[in-house]
């Protein structure tokens, strides 16, 4: 009984195979149909509900997160956060990261920006003209915030710089070096 129902589920999927194929090479086939026209404001609208503003925030969670993995990797490159070396690295990357940041915000504005060219030109749609107002609200937000970070960083940065102490980097890593090379000459291993 399980043959003749797999046999009977495979005929009936063959023949829906075989009708979706047939629509497909009716809509490819030349004449009327084969026309390209643009996009109706509605589907301009859809693909932006649907694949635009998804991306634009896909790219933001995604510069987000490689942000807080190189935050991570630079804490576990130097177990010692109190050194001035590791605040003026911090400073770096947290500027770094406020930069990227921006970058990101200026993508989604030109993404936003595209969005508002499309819908000009057409009657005015209540929903449309709602989301792109919240959508230009939501980046007015972000860079409100990156501003106050930027100047939080820069009072941060203030601050070490009138409490730094002068270190010679090159001289430091050198001695590093001669230490690491003079525990490997005697065959032990520096821990």
């Amino acid at each position: 009984m399980s043959d003749s129902a797999s046999d009977e589920d495979l005929a009936r999927l063959a023949a829906d195979l075989a009708r979706s194929l047939r629509d497909l090479q009716r809509e490819l086939e030349p004449g009327e149909r084969g026309r390209l026209r643009p996009p109706s404001p509605r589907e301009l609208l859809r693909f932006t509900e649907e694949v635009a503003i998804p991306s634009a925030i896909l790219i933001l969670e995604a510069n987000v997160r490689a942000l807080r993995l190189l935050q991570r990797a630079i804490r576990l490159a130097d177990p010692d956060p109190d050194r001035d070396r590791t605040r003026d690295r911090d400073t770096a990357v947290r500027d770094r990261a406020v930069e990227l940041s921006q970058t990101t915000v200026q993508k989604l504005d030109d993404v936003l920006a595209d969005v508002q060219d499309a819908v000009e030109g057409r009657p005015t749609d209540d929903e449309a003209e709602r989301v792109l107002t919240e959508a230009r609200s939501l980046r007015d937000e972000i860079d409100g915030r990156l501003a106050a970070e930027t100047r939080s960083t820069d009072d941060d940065a203030e601050t070490t710089a009138s409490t730094t102490v002068p270190v010679d980097v090159d001289a430091e890593l050198q001695s590093i070096k001669d230490d690491l090379d003079a525990d490997g000459d005697d065959g032990t291993r520096p821990e």
